[in-house]
């Protein structure tokens, strides 16, 4: 990825006055990625402004800038440009933002295979572990320093988008890169407290409800391969007091299961609206299923939202699914 940031630092050195945003629904990589960058470009001075159309997860609240981010653009003056980091269509930075006439050129930074290359200018690395990972080469390589506060940001985008370094995205470079962020200021120990150790207790009673409605569904004449689906209704949420935040990662207890080849996690999001979320490993391509959805994301984790009764829609779904495992015969 080195070398090819090379008119995003123009525009960066050109310009004083910028806005820095990611996707609805943000986690990890969207966070650490989208503060990174901010503090990056305010130590060299910049006027930024870092923008998410939903709030901080508890568990990022402890990161450093997380407090300066808004949730308004309401009465913000024009921007010289916008970067957008971790989101692969332009819908996903929200309503409120693509409403925003003062945005400027955008920026588009991204690493997902699905991306529709939205920006002026689009560099945008598949074989990225994450957003955080690319945010790390363009500080690199436009010679900011990487102080303590960048290298917690970048760590917990790139320690969360490989699943703590486990999933099939992490390579040589984003350990490595990791190592050098720990090197910067970042503490594993402190951060994999804050992310994976500090969850209200309502997650776990709204998880305990979820894994009750756990489906294995066999998919006949694709090498005995599974499919595992969970749901997640706003009654469920209601009923424990969890927040709909609290569901991510829910879907990776579906893909844990022995024989499981893609797990799916529908969480209702409105009247008769349901957020998709899949991961699978590696028989089938979930992101082209998505896609089929008008979602996207990656070959082993990607997302949508369906339209239509929960049971008409997991149907829907697991069919699509069934068809793509079908011609792994």
């Amino acid at each position: 990825m080195s070398n090819h940031f090379g008119a995003i630092i123009e525009r960066i050195e050109q310009g004083n006055r910028f806005l820095v945003v990611s996707h609805v629904n943000p986690e990890g990589d969207a966070i650490g990625s989208l503060l990174g960058l901010t503090l990056a470009l305010r130590s060299l001075g910049k006027d930024v402004v870092a923008y998410l159309e939903d709030p901080v997860p508890g568990i990022f609240e402890f990161l450093p800038g997380s407090e300066t981010i808004v949730h308004t653009l309401e009465g913000e003056a024009p921007f010289d440009a916008t970067f957008a980091v971790d989101c692969g269509q332009m819908n996903r930075l929200g309503d409120n933002f693509n409403k925003f006439d003062g945005m400027g050129s955008v920026m588009n930074i991204d690493h997902h295979t699905t991306n529709d290359e939205f920006g002026e200018l689009n560099v945008i690395f598949p074989d990225a572990s994450s957003a955080g990972e690319m945010i790390f080469d363009l500080v690199t390589e436009a010679s900011i320093e990487i102080t303590p506060g960048i290298a917690t940001n970048l760590y917990v985008a790139i320690h969360t988008d490989t699943g703590s370094f486990r999933y099939s995205c992490t390579s040589e470079g984003s350990l490595r890169k990791a190592g050098v962020l720990v090197g910067k200021g970042a503490d594993p120990w402190t951060i994999s407290t804050q992310v994976y150790e500090n969850h209200p207790a309502c997650k776990y009673k709204l998880l305990a409800i979820v894994l009750a409605t756990l489906n294995i569904i066999d998919v006949p004449g694709a090498k005995g391969y599974k499919i595992a689906t969970l749901y997640v209704t706003d009654e469920m949420m209601d009923s424990t007091g969890a927040d709909k935040g609290l569901a991510d990662g829910f879907v990776n207890y579906a893909r844990g299961i022995e024989g499981v080849e893609a797990g799916v996690l529908f969480r209702e999001t409105g009247p008769e609206e349901y957020k998709v979320s899949f991961r699978s490993k590696g028989a089938v391509d979930v992101a082209d299923v998505a896609l089929s959805f008008d979602g996207g994301g990656h070959s082993h984790a990607a997302g949508c939202s369906v339209s239509g009764p929960l049971d008409t829609v997991i149907e829907t779904v697991v069919t699509a699914l069934k068809t793509s495992l079908a011609g792994q015969e």
